[in-house]
C-alpha cells in the first residue's frame, strides 16, 4: 500500500512515519513536507520526500509522484503564527485534490481512497456555538471536519474520511501511569500513531469519528497485534 503522510517532521508525524516504515503492509510512504527529512529516514527505500512550499497547489509533477496512493494521513501542524483559515485551506485543498486525482483509480477496484485526519478533542462543528475556551482552535478543527465530511458525501468523490480526536499527546516513554493517562483523556504518541497507520487499511464499520478513548484502545490493540506477529 502506498500512503501519503504530512507532518512527518513533527512530534506525532515522526512517530507515524517510523511505524509506517515498520509495517509490512505499507510498501511506500510519500512524505509531503516543507523541509527535508533527516538521515537516515530520508534514505529509507520505502520513503519518498516531496518538498512542497505551497500546500494550496498540487502541480502535475507532484500529482504524478502521488499516483497509486490509496490513503493519506493528514497530521500537518502549522506554526502558531499561521492563520486559522490557512489550516482549513491546506487540509480541504489536499482532500479535494486527492479525491479528484487519486480516488477515481480505486473505484474500478471497488475501493475508496482513505483520508485519515488528525483532529483534536472537543472539536466544534457548530460555528455559531459560543465556547468557554479555545473557541478559535476548536471551531477551526470542526470546520475542517465538516468540510471533509461534505466531500465524503459527494457521489463522485470516492473518498472515505476517518477522524481521530485525541486529547493530550504524551511521549511513548512517559512516566505517567497508564491509569492516569486514561483518566486525563491523554494518549501516548505511539498509540495515536498506531491508530492512524492502522486506519489506512483496516475496515472501519460504523462511526468513523473517534474520540480519545476509542483511538487509544484501538491503537493499543494494534501495537499488541503487530508485536505478536513479529
Amino acid at each position: 500500500m502506498k500512503v501519503i503522510l504530512t507532518g512527518s517532521t513533527g512530534f506525532i508525524g515522526s512517530e507515524i512515519l517510523a511505524q509506517a516504515i515498520d509495517r509490512p503492509f505499507i510498501t511506500s510512504i510519500i512524505c509531503i513536507t516543507r523541509r527535508a527529512l533527516p538521515e537516515p529516514i530520508s534514505g529509507n527505500p520505502k520513503v519518498k520526500v516531496i518538498i512542497l512550499k505551497d500546500f494550496t497547489s498540487y502541480p502535475p509533477e507532484v500529482l504524478s509522484q502521488l499516483s497509486g496512493a490509496e490513503a493519506c494521513i493528514w497530521a500537518l501542524g502549522l506554526p502558531s503564527t499561521s492563520s486559522q483559515t490557512t489550516e482549513i485551506e491546506y487540509t480541504l485543498t489536499a482532500a479535494t485534490t486527492f479525491s479528484q486525482h487519486l480516488a477515481p483509480d480505486l473505484k474500478s477496484k471497488g475501493e475508496k481512497f482513505r483520508f485519515v485526519y488528525l483532529s483534536g478533542m472537543l472539536a466544534n462543528r457548530d460555528a455559531s456555538k459560543k465556547l468557554w475556551f479555545l473557541q478559535e482552535k476548536r471551531t477551526m478543527k470542526g470546520t475542517i471536519e465538516n468540510g471533509l465530511l461534505e466531500l465524503e458525501q459527494k457521489e463522485e468523490s470516492n473518498i472515505e474520511i476517518i477522524i481521530a480526536r485525541p486529547g493530550g499527546v504524551l511521549p511513548k516513554a512517559t512516566i505517567v501511569p497508564d491509569l492516569l493517562v486514561g483518566l486525563t483523556k491523554s494518549i501516548k504518541v505511539d498509540e495515536l500513531a498506531a491508530f492512524l497507520v492502522m486506519s489506512c487499511t483496516a475496515k472501519k464499520e460504523g462511526e468513523r469519528t473517534l474520540e480519545n478513548d476509542a483511538v487509544r484502545k484501538a491503537g493499543r490493540l494494534a501495537l499488541v497485534l503487530w508485536s505478536s506477529a513479529e
